[in-house]
């Protein structure tokens, strides 16, 4: 009873936070994602202009910084950190907002996945892939050590060979520059134009490569499942959800479970806050798990096998 009346008192309680107009980052969303883009890409590219480079590919590289070369000294090592320093702060800083906030950057700041996300936008739905029947996270944990064992070995290196962040932006300076327009005409850059358009531009929600093969964003994944307790998330009230499953189609990286209740993945979430414009029952929100209860919240299994038939089950 007392456990009951705790748990009425809560909910009448509770901040009404589940109206877009109420959450400004996911109202304009899009144009927060436009204005990744104007800062990071070309012809523009007003960030890297501080550093005077042109691209990630440079002091700005968030990805070859963290690899471990086999026979290299720790002193190299250093040194290639003290390379990519702006990169390196660019993660740290990203790392550090997922912990407390969410995953910011990868729903709105990043340049790369904004650019695959609104390019999807413009594909026709009925022509689009499903890739939701594929586990998220085994394809994106198994990438990612992969990615830092492979060097490691001696083995070859994915850093440079498949690269989202030298794709995108060579595809915008492919019309200003003849050195990206040569990029997509050698092999490496027919692979990695085909891996962008078929889990991009292609791909129900544009964001299947940030969720399958990008080494940062299972970086980030992991550090905003850590955070969970302690961080802002989209979470699901169950006493408010139906298990109706409009939150689910909407998630554009398959991140929601739905049997009787709908449940969050933090392992793949991202709070673009589709699913709360989805829901009719206003049984998401964005906040702490405190400002809910603890003892509220369900979070989906960290391996989700989700069908597009709608069954789902953990893997």
């Amino acid at each position: 009873m007392c456990r009951s009346s705790s748990r009425e008192r809560r909910e009448q309680n509770m901040p009404d936070l589940t109206t877009t107009k109420k959450l400004f980052f996911v109202n304009k969303r899009t144009w927060i994602l436009i204005l990744g883009i104007i800062l990071f890409m070309p012809p523009l590219s007003f960030l890297f202009q501080i550093t005077q480079d042109s691209s990630f590919c440079g002091s700005w590289c968030p990805r070859m910084f963290f690899t471990w070369r086999n026979g290299i000294t720790g002193g190299a090592f250093l040194m290639g950190m003290a390379r990519s320093f702006m990169g390196v702060a660019l993660v740290m800083g990203v790392l550090v907002s997922t912990f407390f906030l969410g995953r910011i950057w990868c729903s709105h700041l990043c340049p790369v996945g904004g650019a695959s996300e609104l390019g999807s936008r413009l594909v026709p739905q009925k022509i689009k892939i499903r890739l939701d029947a594929i586990p998220a996270s085994p394809v994106r944990y198994g990438y990612l050590t992969a990615y830092l064992l492979l060097p490691a070995l001696g083995l070859g290196s994915l850093c440079c060979s498949y690269c989202n962040f030298a794709t995108v932006p060579r595809m915008f300076g492919a019309a200003f520059s003849q050195a990206d327009m040569a990029f997509f005409f050698r092999s490496a850059g027919v692979i990695n134009l085909g891996l962008l358009v078929g889990l991009g531009f292609m791909a129900k929600g544009g964001r299947g490569y940030c969720n399958l093969l990008c080494p940062v964003g299972a970086l980030d994944s992991l550090i905003n499942r850590l955070g969970d307790k302690y961080g802002r998330r989209f979470r699901v009230i169950p006493d408010r959800c139906n298990g109706c499953g409009l939150c689910r189609g909407a998630c554009p990286v398959w991140a929601i479970d739905v049997g009787a209740k709908a449940r969050i993945n933090q392992f793949s979430c991202l709070p673009c806050g589709s699913c709360l414009k989805a829901c009719p029952q206003q049984a998401i929100r964005y906040g702490l798990k405190k400002e809910i209860g603890a003892d509220r919240v369900q979070d989906a299994p960290p391996y989700s096998l989700i069908h597009p038939d709608g069954k789902d089950f953990a893997v």
